[in-house]
């Protein structure tokens, strides 16, 4: 099988970190080829050079057999080469069909745009991948966030792309339309066109791949064939040692008082919703995209509208329709599932962590660099933040590490209730098992902690209790004891 695309010694220095050295790397007509590895190891950099976005590289990149340099992304487009990023680029006030087309609009032969065509053809590639229920003429917005990756992916392949880079694709999406884009994948794969494909969950990659490449602190640790490995293994390259995957007892709560406590909560997505979190209690609020368990936590933290109910926070009743502000001055914190929403990308690692509380630090204007920094470089030493220079930028954090930023935020004065969206989504094992760690801490201080996840996995592997939502409404609540991912998919 000929090889599309060869990297060969590539290495790429940002100021005084080594992100790639000599890697090597190759990419074969039709074939599916997984990237794996820590937060940082050099996944997106490798990715971002193919894909034109880093062009200052060390190194020889191959193309057809043929030396190139990409300049740009619309560069790498044009030779076959698209991108789609684990953070949306689509445009959500736009149309489906819009969306598809974007940047590259049909037009009839008087010059003017083919709507009509444009949303057929549309339509016609919905429908070829199982998705024939979408409206194309509707706002993209309108739709969760799982059906707007896919038109994402659905966008680079309409632009003729014959590499497709994937990075973190399946993050967002349900496990019916996780199944979607694996089939959507081997169609891609039956057609001739290749993939790269990265993700941090090792079931989906020995799935989907046909070899498997794992750098390690940016380098090429190893390239398999799917045949001749298996998921420990994976691991145990990602890490450089085996992980130890024994979870610590649950602390027993049902005997502790209540700290979060809401009753009968309506709204145009939920409806019914009784819901309780324990002093010392991690709660698993799960459910499917679509699902409301996502709008019920903002709703919880003052950051979307009640028609009605009731919520209490140790003791102490909210007002209707309360702000964020209001949520944080009693009790309650909330990191989203959108990191890139939450954080402050040109801002310093201590001033994304401070930012919440310099009221309470007595200087909203100009406040302290030193008392900032004091505050601060704990937590982001303590959610292991890599590399720990709390004066980096959070924008060049890996994703991972980002997100540890966005749980850091709420440690320096700790909330009585922890409300957090997706605290592992696109991490690595490693990461992963660091940050439930924290949470697992937090629980254990006598704080309580409410996760609200899409991801089965992380669930079963933090709650003490599962609260599982389906459509709108909690469907089962239960003590995490003996139950498995098939326990909560058939309560979907």
């Amino acid at each position: 099988m000929t090889s599309v695309i060869e990297l060969r010694k590539i290495s790429q220095r940002f100021a005084n970190i080594q992100a790639l050295k000599d890697v090597d790397f190759d990419l074969r007509r039709g074939e599916t080829h997984a990237l794996v590895g820590e937060n940082g190891a050099g996944k997106s950099t490798l990715m971002r050079i193919l894909a034109g976005v880093y062009t200052d590289y060390q190194g020889e990149f191959l193309l057809e057999g043929q030396p190139v340099r990409l300049q740009s992304p619309r560069d790498a487009l044009s030779r076959g080469i698209g991108m789609i990023h684990q953070e949306l680029s689509v445009m959500p006030e736009l149309t489906v069909a819009e969306n598809l087309f974007l940047g590259r609009q049909l037009l009839t032969p008087y010059g003017a745009v083919d709507w009509r065509r444009m949303n057929q053809i549309a339509r016609d590639e919905l429908a070829r991948i199982g998705f024939d229920r979408i409206d194309v003429r509707a706002p993209l917005a309108t739709y969760a966030l799982g059906t707007q990756q896919v038109v994402e992916v659905l966008r680079v392949i309409l632009s003729g792309a014959k590499v497709l880079i994937m990075d973190e694709p399946t993050s967002a999406l349900s496990p019916a339309e996780v199944e979607r884009l694996i089939q959507l994948i081997d169609t891609l794969r039956k057609q001739n066109r290749s993939v790269i494909y990265i993700s941090h969950f090792l079931d989906e990659v020995m799935r989907v791949a046909d070899r498997i490449t794992v750098l390690r602190d940016g380098q090429r640790v190893a390239t398999l064939d799917k045949t001749a490995t298996n998921v420990n293994e994976l691991i145990a390259l990602i890490l450089g040692h085996e992980i130890d995957a024994t979870l610590p007892a649950a602390t027993a709560s049902a005997n502790q008082p209540v700290l979060l406590d809401a009753r009968d909560m309506n709204a145009d997505v939920f409806k019914s919703v009784n819901l309780s979190v324990h002093r010392g209690e991690v709660v698993g609020l799960y459910g499917a995209l679509g699902a409301g368990h996502f709008d019920l936590a903002r709703a919880l933290f003052g950051m979307y509208r009640c028609d009605s109910g009731t919520i209490t926070v140790d003791g102490r009743a909210f007002p209707h329709n309360f702000s964020a502000r209001f949520a944080i001055r009693n009790g309650l914190a909330y990191a989203s599932e959108s990191r890139r929403m939450s954080l402050f990308m040109d801002e310093p690692i201590f001033r994304n962590v401070m930012l919440p509380h310099l009221p309470r630090i007595g200087r909203i204007i100009n406040p302290t660099r030193r008392r900032e920094l004091a505050l601060a470089t704990p937590q982001i030493a303590l959610t292991g933040v890599h590399p720990p220079d709390p004066l980096n930028p959070v924008g060049q954090l890996s994703g991972g590490n980002q997100q540890k930023v966005a749980i850091a935020r709420w440690l320096p004065f700790p909330p009585k209730v922890f409300i957090v969206a997706e605290p592992t989504r696109g991490m690595d094992v490693g990461a992963k098992n660091e940050v439930l760690t924290i949470l697992r801490n937090f629980r254990n201080q006598g704080y309580g902690v409410l996760v609200v996840s899409s991801e089965p996995e992380t669930i079963l592997s933090l709650s003490d209790r599962v609260v599982v939502m389906s459509r709108g409404r909690v469907v089962a609540d239960m003590l995490n004891q003996n139950l498995n991912k098939d326990t909560l998919l058939r309560l979907l």
